[in-house]
């Protein structure tokens, strides 16, 4: 097996950045579980890279990747941006934007991400969505970046399953929304949550400090606010988001 060339490792290295994902058209995916998760996907991996100590031969036999997939080594404290890496790294190609068109056509139960700027948060929120059976996201405002590593490990590659639009304005995707049940989460506002099983859902989740903006209200049809046991106001997204998916689900939101 080869061992990287220079370029690839400064080429890697590029990835680790938003903006060198953007100008490559590049990013990266570490670790085994999400490297297995990509493969699997319909996102082209370009190349593989592995610790001189990993046992790939046994990881290319069991995800049936042959020759065509090209295959290097390297010291992975060079090129890895794990403090603890697992001996992988993929180097994938970033898919196209979404069309937004076909994006609502195609998908039943989406969240809508307003500012989810931390990536363990988002990661989290993807993965359980995909649990629950959600077709994808759509990200408003400044979430972060869905390819980076942190993301992607915090999802367990999850995102490589679902569908992502990144719309940034909400009014930008209102007209393609019309019929859909639009939950809200305010928590100033009561719990007017009930099921509705002949339409397309959409959860609307927050900001990590403060949470949906108040124009948001008009255009949401109910309300879904987690009461408060102890009275403390404070409530990670990524937990809120599942408990309320739990809910859709098994209240039958969700089929």
């Amino acid at each position: 097996m080869k061992r990287l060339f220079k370029n690839q490792i400064k080429l890697l290295k590029s990835l680790q950045t938003k903006k060198g994902r953007d100008e490559a058209g590049l990013f990266t995916v570490e670790g085994i579980k999400a490297v297995t998760e990509l493969i699997r996907s319909r996102i082209s991996t370009e190349f593989l890279v592995f610790d001189p100590d990993f046992d790939y031969e046994d990881f290319l036999l069991k995800n049936k990747i042959g020759s065509g997939t090209e295959k290097y080594t390297c010291d992975m404290s060079i090129i890895s941006s794990m403090s603890s890496s697992e001996g992988i790294i993929a180097v994938a190609k970033l898919p196209e934007a979404a069309d937004i068109n076909g994006f609502f056509n195609r998908s039943r139960y989406l969240l809508g991400l307003f500012g989810i700027g931390d990536p363990g948060n988002l990661g989290t929120l993807l993965r359980t969505a995909h649990w629950f059976g959600f077709d994808g996201a759509v990200l408003y405002e400044d979430c972060a970046d869905v390819y980076s590593q942190k993301v992607i490990r915090g999802s367990m590659g999850a995102v490589f399953n679902m569908s992502i639009l990144v719309a940034k304005e909400y009014e930008k995707t209102d007209s393609y929304l019309k019929g859909w049940n639009k939950i809200g989460t305010f928590l100033g506002m009561e719990n007017t949550f009930k099921p509705v099983k002949d339409k397309a859902v959409i959860l609307f989740l927050g900001n990590e400090s403060s949470g949906l903006k108040e124009e948001m209200k008009k255009y949401t049809d109910m309300n879904y606010r987690i009461a408060a046991g102890s009275g403390f106001d404070s409530l990670n997204v990524s937990v809120a988001g599942g408990i309320i998916m739990h809910e859709l689900f098994r209240n039958g939101g969700l089929k």
